[in-house]
């Protein structure tokens, strides 16, 4: 058995033992790795792929490191780096493009299957028994979310939400060096992970400034081969990215004040389509992504302060869970696998809790099948982001309500008017001095 770190919810390290690998162990672990290749062996679609990171793939498959290099998509160079030899080995084996595709997803959906061992691993540690452990992997695999990010096209998205909340499990161990490389892996594969890292340098108390350099270190070395390579290339992807598309989609709360009209959706390298739908308000879709890195900033700097300037395991996880949700209600092109990394940090919240079962891990499950697979469906678009508002406001609600609920007696400092728990006590979320 080895020893790993355990924080307890005033944030006081203790000791947990994690077991050897027992039979059930190396099952589950069989169960969970053979579930992830089959999922992603099985992509059922393309999606964005042709027009998005294939360029740039099928280049590195056949050799082409300078097309490689030209050819850079809108999302960060780690998953690219992490595909690059499956497709280099589909294309030798002459694949179809589908097949590539496929082999390619693969790093991408097992490193879902190897954070959901880690999960269930943690907890063992912390007493939940083998069907709370079995549930967690079974949770992080059999959503829907996997299967809406292949058809999409967008792998990239399970191995950086992977990388974010694998980054948020060593901060609540307080394993400095893990939490900051997984970090700056998950910032330079997608740039929506840099709302982990405010949460996770909170939790790190005295090593925040090591763990930020770090951090910066390996975002900054994973990026830089692509900006020496072709900087007109890297430029051209940050200019795709800093302009939104002005379609809104269903799962978000713009959707109701979006006008409908023909939008035009382009492509990074060239072209584009026309379609129907709700089109973003021009102010919106200019004021949306810097308004959710703000939050990502606020929201766990306001719970910091009013939890007496410390934050424990319990609170940083729920600070993430409610920024990740509010990232997806403010983003006008919020798709449903935006919200795996926040089914991931529901999970994580449950094994940092040592709970028997997943409860918030299993209700984040069936939110995600209902709400997100089922409703746009079954009711249509109006019906279906009705009942996406009234379930994310219910869910912010829940995760504020634990926030309030989760400091310990004694946390809060005294309220001075005026200083950094007006804030809080303005937003609800101190703990009232009795």
């Amino acid at each position: 058995m080895r020893r790993a770190l355990r924080v307890d919810e005033c944030g006081v390290r203790t000791d947990a033992r994690i077991r050897g690998w027992n039979a059930f162990d190396r099952l589950l672990a069989i169960a969970a790795i053979t579930a992830g290749s089959a999922i992603a062996l099985r992509a059922p679609g393309l999606g964005d792929y042709p027009f998005d990171a294939g360029p740039a793939l099928s280049a590195i498959a056949h050799g082409q490191l300078a097309h490689f290099i030209s050819h850079q998509p809108a999302m960060g160079a780690v998953s690219l780096y992490a595909r690059a030899p499956f497709v280099a080995l589909a294309a030798l084996l002459h694949d179809s493009p589908v097949c590539i595709y496929r082999l390619g997803d693969l790093p991408c959906v097992l490193s879902v299957a190897f954070v959901s061992l880690w999960m269930a691993r943690i907890a063992g540690a912390r007493g939940t028994g083998r069907a709370g452990r079995a549930l967690i992997v079974a949770i992080c695999l059999a959503n829907p979310l996997i299967g809406n990010a292949l058809r999409l096209g967008h792998p990239e998205e399970l191995l950086t939400a992977s990388l974010a909340v694998g980054s948020l499990l060593a901060a609540c161990e307080r394993r400095v060096v893990l939490t900051a490389v997984l970090a700056g892996l998950a910032v330079a594969s997608k740039q929506w992970a840099l709302l982990v890292v405010c949460p996770a340098l909170l939790v790190l108390e005295r090593d925040r400034l090591r763990a930020g350099l770090l951090m910066a270190g390996v975002a900054l070395a994973s990026t830089l081969p692509m900006v020496i390579g072709s900087f007109g290339a890297f430029r051209h992807a940050l200019e795709f990215l800093a302009t939104p598309q002005s379609i809104t989609t269903q799962f978000n709360w713009l959707y109701p004040i979006s006008p409908t009209g023909t939008v035009r959706v382009s492509f990074m390298f060239g072209g584009g389509t026309s379609l129907s739908g709700h089109t973003a308000a021009g102010v919106l879709s200019a004021v949306s992504h810097p308004l959710i890195i703000a939050l990502g900033v606020l929201v766990p700097l306001i719970v910091w302060l009013a939890h007496g300037r410390r934050l424990a395991a319990k609170q940083m996880l729920i600070a993430t869970a409610l920024v990740f949700v509010l990232r997806c209600v403010f983003d006008p092109w919020s798709q449903a696998y935006y919200h795996l990394p926040l089914l991931l940090t529901l999970v994580a919240l449950d094994v940092s809790a040592g709970r028997e079962l997943p409860l918030a891990g299993l209700a984040g499950a069936a939110g995600a099948f209902v709400v997100l697979d089922r409703f746009p469906d079954y009711l249509g678009s109006q019906a279906a982001n009705l009942a996406y508002i009234a379930t994310t406001v219910a869910a912010v609600a829940v995760l504020v309500r634990e926030l309030r609920s989760s400091a310990p007696k004694g946390a809060a400092r005294p309220f001075r008017p005026g200083g950094p728990h007006a804030i809080a006590r303005t937003l609800k979320l101190a703990p009232r001095r009795r």
